[in-house]
C-alpha cells in the first residue's frame, strides 16, 4: 500500500492540540528529531510538517518563525530558524509521552507498508535524542528495538498501541482492514494448499490401488470379496476414501475401504496371503 506513512502524518497534522502543554510537548518531540545539538535550523522535506512547527509555535510561544524553502531535485526542503531564547523550554521532562511520540513520528517516523509487514522506525539526526524516544516508548508500555539510531517498533500489536496513542483514528481503521484481508488470504491460500496436497496423495495412493488391482486381475488372484472394491477404485481412480465408501453397496466405512485397499497392495506385492 503505497504512501501509508503520509497519509498517518496528514492526518496527524490535522488534529488540534487541545491545551498548551500538549502543543509544547508535540513541539519538542518534532524539534528534538531533527535538530542537531550545535544549531538553531532544523529541516523538513515536507510541507505539513513545517506547517506544523510554525502552528505549534504559534500556540506555544505567541510568535513566528522564519523559514527559507529551497528546491531540490526530489521536491522542496523547508529550513526552520528557531528562537534560541526558548531552548530550555524544548527540553522534554517527561509528561505526556504520547504527545511527545506524535511529535517524533511526524518529523522522523516511517512505518512500512502493513500489506508486507508491520513495522514502525523512528530516525532522529542526532543519537543522543535516542535515549529520549526510548524513555517515551517505556512510559508507554510499548516494546521496541534499537540499532545505533534507529528504534523500531515491530508487530501488530505494538504497531495499534503505538498509533493509538498518538492519536491516529482512520489509520488503524485502514491498518485492521488490511490486516483482515492478509488473514482472510492467507487462510485461503493455506486451504487450497492443503487441498492439493490432499488430491497429491489420494492420487498417488490409487496409482498404486489400480497397479495392484491389474497384478493380481492379470495372474488371476483378486480374491472375491475384494472384487467390488477393486472394480470401484478402477471406475473411479480419482475418488476419495470417503467417497468410494459411500459408492459402495452397501456403503462402508471409510476404514473398510481403507484396509481393503492395503490388502490388495499387501497381495500383489506378495507379503503376505489373503488370512483375513
Amino acid at each position: 500500500m503505497k504512501g501509508y506513512s503520509e497519509s498517518l502524518r496528514l492526518e496527524l497534522c490535522k488534529k488540534m492540540p487541545h491545551n498548551v502543554q500538549e502543543a509544547l510537548v508535540e513541539l519538542q518531540g518534532i524539534i528534538g528529531c531533527r535538530k542537531r545539538v550545535e544549531g538553531d535550523v532544523i529541516y523538513t522535506d515536507r510541507m505539513n510538517v513545517a506547517n506544523r512547527v510554525t502552528l505549534l509555535w504559534k500556540m506555544v510561544f505567541n510568535s513566528s518563525l522564519l523559514m527559507d524553502i529551497k528546491r531540490y531535485k526530489r521536491g522542496h526542503r523547508f529550513f526552520i530558524k528557531l528562537n534560541n531564547d526558548y531552548s530550555r523550554s524544548l527540553e522534554w521532562k517527561g509528561e505526556l509521552p504520547e504527545y511527545f511520540l506524535r511529535g517524533v513520528f511526524l518529523a522522523c517516523g516511517f512505518i512500512s507498508d502493513p500489506e508486507r509487514d508491520y513495522r514502525i522506525e523512528l530516525l532522529p539526526i542526532e543519537k543522543d535524542f535516542v535515549n529520549q524516544i526510548i524513555k517515551a516508548l517505556d512510559l508507554l508500555g510499548i516494546r521496541y528495538n534499537v540499532y545505533i539510531k534507529k528504534v523500531s517498533v515491530v508487530g501488530f500489536s505494538g504497531i495499534e498501541k503505538f498509533l493509538n496513542l498518538i492519536g491516529v483514528q482512520q489509520g488503524l481503521i485502514k491498518l485492521e482492514e488490511i490486516r483482515t484481508l492478509k488473514s482472510i488470504k492467507e487462510d485461503t491460500n493455506r486451504r487450497i494448499n492443503f487441498q492439493e496436497s490432499n488430491i497429491e496423495k489420494t492420487l498417488r495412493s490409487a496409482e498404486r490401488e489400480i497397479e495392484a488391482i491389474k497384478i493380481l486381475t492379470l495372474n488371476n488372484k483378486l480374491p472375491e470379496r475384494y472384487r467390488q472394491v477393486a472394480q470401484l477404485r478402477l471406475r473411479y481412480p480419482q475418488a476419495t476414501l470417503k467417497e468410494l465408501a459411500q459408492l459402495s453397496q452397501p456403503p462402508v466405512s471409510k476404514s473398510t475401504i481403507a484396509y481393503y485397499l492395503r490388502k490388495l497392495e499387501e497381495l500383489a506385492d506378495g507379503g503376505i496371503g489373503d488370512k483375513s
